[in-house]
């Protein structure tokens, strides 16, 4: 039986006596034995004041040893040494402090030096009396600094005499440095949805951080000239062991939130980057992070150059091959082909006023009620405030190993939050988005684009073949209603109509983060029948009364057969109540590879083909025109490669009018008509199959 090393036997002597030869021994031993086998230590031994009285503690008689200070001897064992003394103290002053004790004390030291003053008040006093600065009279700093945007926490004060090395050609604001505003260690800022683990980002880090380092140590060093800075002023651009550290992490989180599905490859090649670099590229690098941190106007980016090897009219010609002919299969996508019935929508106008105008918010899904006209206290809108993500939520790709990790959970890009986390950003009021036909019907009835004999023609005189369109809206009493409306000619992009438009309904929101259009707009537009493009103020725009007025100037370029070209344009033609029988989306066009109710956006279509940044305003929002041109062109690109694979086939021009051989491939000389808007798709759009073959399945 083996018994634990306690101290129950210490009382009973050792049955074995002088003979015990065991290390650790549970029975006590005479005093006489005990110093005999404590006086022959191995190398070191003990030598604390100590009390023979007591017996040995057992096997861990290093309870105090910390205490205890080692010392030489020339004896050697070949045993070890059987047990050790219990060491005691003959008063608690000779105890030596324990660690805890010894922190405490340090931390009490170091309290009592930083509150001990460096000088005296009457030095300072005096100091300051002699300094000829006390002797004037200083405005405060909230008259002499900006009102908007506050200056940033942490940052460094501007220095107010420039180094006697600096370059007269360099402004003084270039030499105010962003200081890190906190603190940070070599450890991956917490994101939500993180695009690698936590220990693989730390690596990331690590040499992006040794490689950091060592282009600012040979900043550090440089003797020679860097972008026309002399070598004595190089020094201001030197980053501190906490500045660098922040770079690090910039770098990393950037590629991390930017482009989460490839930032393996993004972190590795930025790496790589840096091993290469020079100290001049390291030196750019360093001003833009910490030096002249606003933000600088980017040269916009002429994109993609679009070659179909067509005339106008021909690309025209080719695009009414992928108009839509079966309408009724385009319900699913939310447009409404036919308008609906008076019947239908004096029924929805009586339910609204027996529902005495309850909604549910289209933003946080809150029940509320709507004043079209004001309740008593002047609310349009009861409930607020409203609490939402401005963002539509984003499901990540799905990866192989989603079965066992579970997958990365959608998330709010507006805050890069899971899908249930509370609204990021606050409104006064709530909105609401109706989208029953009847319903629209209801607030403003639709038709159908109407017979033109006459189309209107655009500033050179041309009757457009194909009309680009789109339209932004804001949140009323009423719903979701038009406030502006722009139109192109396609393919040329001639601007053809431009307008405001005033809405039916008390504007609860302009929706201006993704619209664009601000009260500023309003403010400084001029009515339609007095504009002048030539005396028009820059940056203003014409002003209709409604939007039946915005609409007829539309249908005065549109005939039925004229192809109207837009992205997602069913809220478009929903808000402007208009049935049109030639529709072309570029929705359609470029569909998702995950089908509905997944829809590319215009701006990664247009990065993607286009090679064009579009929507890039930010909270400023949306431009129209701008949306206009990037659809037109989309399409442009899908006629071209249209054209490639009829052309492949046999096909031809004639008068303007594509036909293929008799008994060719394109099908026995069938003409436009004949093809009924199949798509023979294409391979380079996105890998799956055309918009309207899709469709017509």
């Amino acid at each position: 039986m083996v018994f634990t090393t306690t101290t129950f036997f210490k009382s009973m002597p050792c049955p074995a006596g002088d003979q015990c030869k065991l290390t650790n021994c549970i029975f006590g031993h005479e005093p006489a034995l005990q110093a005999a086998e404590t006086s022959a230590t191995p190398a070191a031994t003990l030598t604390p004041t100590t009390n023979p009285e007591k017996p040995l503690s057992g096997s861990n008689g290093a309870t105090d040893g910390d205490r205890t200070q080692p010392q030489a001897s020339s004896d050697r064992l070949t045993e070890p040494v059987a047990k050790r003394r219990r060491v005691t103290y003959e008063t608690l002053a000779d105890k030596p402090l324990s660690r805890a004790e010894k922190i405490k004390e340090d931390l009490e030291a170091e309290r009592s030096r930083k509150s001990e003053p460096k000088s005296s008040p009457l030095s300072s006093s005096i100091e300051a009396a002699a300094t000829p600065e006390a002797t004037k009279v200083h405005a405060p700093t909230s008259l002499s600094r900006p009102v908007s945007p506050p200056p940033r926490a942490g940052a460094k004060p501007t220095p107010k005499e420039a180094n006697t090395n600096d370059s007269p050609s360099t402004p003084l604001a270039e030499l105010k440095k962003a200081s890190p505003e906190k603190k940070e260690s070599l450890n991956p800022r917490m994101l939500p949805n993180a695009p690698e683990s936590h220990a693989k980002r730390a690596v990331f880090i690590q040499h992006l951080h040794k490689d950091m380092v060592r282009l600012n140590e040979e900043l550090k060093s440089s003797t020679q000239q860097i972008q026309n800075v002399p070598p004595g002023r190089l020094q201001m651009y030197a980053l501190s062991d906490q500045e660098v550290i922040k770079l690090a992490l910039d770098e990393e989180e950037k590629a991390a939130r930017q482009q989460p599905k490839v930032y393996p490859n993004v972190i590795k090649n930025r790496i790589a980057a840096y091993r290469k670099m020079k100290v001049e590229a390291f030196l750019s690098i360093v001003k833009d992070s910490f030096f002249n941190n606003a933000p600088k106007p980017q040269a916009k980016k002429e994109g993609r150059t679009i070659i179909t090897g067509l005339t106008s009219a021909q690309e025209v010609q080719v695009a009414q091959l992928l108009v839509v002919s079966d309408q009724s299969k385009l319900a699913e996508y939310g447009y409404i082909p036919v308008p609906p019935a008076a019947a239908e929508a004096e029924e929805a106008a009586k339910a609204v006023e027996m529902s005495m105008n309850y909604e549910e918010c289209s933003r946080c899904g809150t029940r509320f009620r709507v004043f079209p006209d004001r309740n008593e206290e002047g609310k349009l809108t009861t409930n607020g405030p409203c609490k939402h993500h401005p963002s539509k939520r984003i499901f990540p790709p799905k990866q192989k190993t989603d079965h066992y990790t579970g997958g990365t959970q959608p998330y709010y890009p507006c805050c890069m939050e899971q899908v249930g986390a509370p609204g990021c950003t606050s409104s006064e009021d709530h909105v609401f988005k109706p989208t029953s036909p009847a319903r629209l019907a209801a607030v403003l009835p639709f038709i159908t684009t109407p017979d033109n004999p006459s189309p209107a023609k655009d500033r050179n005189g041309r009757v457009p073949g194909a009309v680009g369109f789109d339209c932004e809206m804001a949140h009323t009493a009423f719903g979701f209603e038009l406030i502006r409306l722009t139109a192109v000619s396609w393919p040329d992009h001639e601007p053809l109509l431009d307008v405001l438009v005033r809405p039916l309904g008390t504007i609860i929101d302009l929706n201006s983060r993704f619209s664009g259009v601000w009260p500023e707009h309003f403010a400084a537009a001029i009515p339609h029948a007095a504009w002048d493009p030539a005396s028009a103020r820059a940056g203003a725009l014409p002003i209709v009364d409604s939007p039946a007025d915005a609409r007829a100037l539309l249908c005065a370029y549109l005939t039925p057969s004229t192809p109207l070209v837009g992205h997602a344009i069913e809220n478009d033609l929903n808000a402007t109540r208009l049935c049109h029988p030639a529709i072309v989306d570029t929705i359609l066009l470029f569909p998702h590879p995950r089908g509905l109710p997944f829809r590319n956006g215009l701006k990664a279509l247009a990065k993607k083909h286009l090679e064009r940044d579009v929507q890039a305003g930010g909270d400023r929002g949306h431009d129209s025109l701008e949306d206009a041109v990037a659809t037109g062109d989309l399409l442009r690109l899908k006629v071209a490669w249209k054209w490639r694979d009829m052309k492949a086939k046999g096909w031809v021009f004639e008068d303007e009018v594509p036909k293929a051989p008799v008994g060719g491939l394109g099908g026995g000389g069938k003409t436009v008509g004949g093809l009924d808007g199949a798509d023979d798709g294409d391979d380079e759009a996105d890998g799956a199959d055309s918009s309207v073959e899709f469709l017509e399945e």
